[in-house]
């Protein structure tokens, strides 16, 4: 006589889940739940033992000395991701990769310092931006490049304002505008479009621009005073304090140059965006350049 099956009986078929019971199903989320618990408790003690040991006023400490210029955690959060890239980005080349690579840049950067040298140029690294840059720029008659000044290229404005850092001051003066110069003579162009342009990230706050944009662009009220909104306004308004330096300059004298917003719609290079990315993004908070003829130039061009 065969032996009863226990599993046949309906009752225990409906106590079983993937082959275990509602118990044993209970017993084991419990664990999981303590598993987690006991991994996030060990993170917590980590950070308070980080704070209690001095590590972190190391730490802040450090990144403090290391760029003095910032003054805001914005700011230094900014400058300890860029170090950690760089370092990441060596670590991965690997130790022997690496040790070859900086012996080779440290060749070139001989060679370049000594051309400098020779064609009488004060600081090599202008030097060679303004060699690279001529050599690319193709032949008299096509259409001029563009400048992009991002965040990621070290083009900073002071956090959600229209204020230059001090750095994007002098990089202005000591290699944009001699670029800018050589541009309009080899092209034959008059018009310089300065165009702003944001990330996604939304804004909040009381906007002044309608008052003081135009006053702005005029060096009438500082820069400082505007205040912005919306992430339009904000690209405008970086773009009016670069007008007000390239206007300023007597290198430029003769060249209109107008402030443009692109806002947070475009997305280098020239891609329309979609939308969906609210995050920070360096790449898109940058100031672009563009050269052309103006109007009358075109009309007249096209007359003959």
């Amino acid at each position: 006589m065969a032996a009863y099956d226990v599993r046949q009986d309906k009752p225990y078929r409906r106590g079983l889940l993937l082959g275990l019971t509602i118990a044993e199903i209970m017993i084991l989320l419990i664990f999981v739940l303590l598993m987690a618990l006991a991994s996030a408790l060990a993170s917590r003690d980590k950070r308070l033992a980080a704070v209690e040991d001095g590590t972190g006023s190391r730490l802040v400490e450090a990144v403090q000395r290391a760029y003095p210029r910032a003054t805001t955690s914005d700011e230094f959060y900014k400058e300890l991701v860029m170090a950690l890239d760089a370092r990441k980005a060596m670590e991965d080349m690997g130790a022997g990769d690496m040790s070859k690579t900086m012996v080779e840049d440290a060749l070139l950067g001989r060679k370049a310092r000594d051309a400098a040298a020779q064609a009488g140029a004060k600081d090599p690294g202008q030097f060679v931006e303004r060699a690279v840059a001529k050599a690319s720029a193709g032949k008299k008659g096509e259409w001029p490049p563009f400048f992009s000044l991002s965040e990621a290229g070290g083009y900073y404005f002071e956090s959600g304002q229209a204020t230059l850092r001090p750095d994007f001051v002098k990089k202005l003066g000591d290699t944009i505008i001699p670029l800018l110069k050589e541009y309009i003579d080899d092209y034959g162009v008059d018009v310089v479009e300065v165009i702003g342009h944001t990330d996604e990230v939304p804004m909040s706050g009381q906007s002044n621009l309608d008052a003081l944009l135009i006053p702005a662009s005029q060096n009438k009220v500082s820069i400082e005073s505007l205040h912005s909104t919306d992430n339009a306004g904000l690209a405008m308004a970086r773009a009016t304090a670069v007008v007000r330096i390239l206007r300023a300059d007597a290198r430029l004298a003769g060249v209109t140059i107008l402030p443009l917003s692109g806002a947070q719609l475009i997305v280098p290079v020239d891609k329309a965006a979609d939308g969906r990315s609210t995050k920070s993004d360096q790449s898109r908070r940058r100031i672009e350049m563009r050269l052309r003829r103006s109007t009358d130039q075109v009309v007249q061009g096209a007359g003959t």
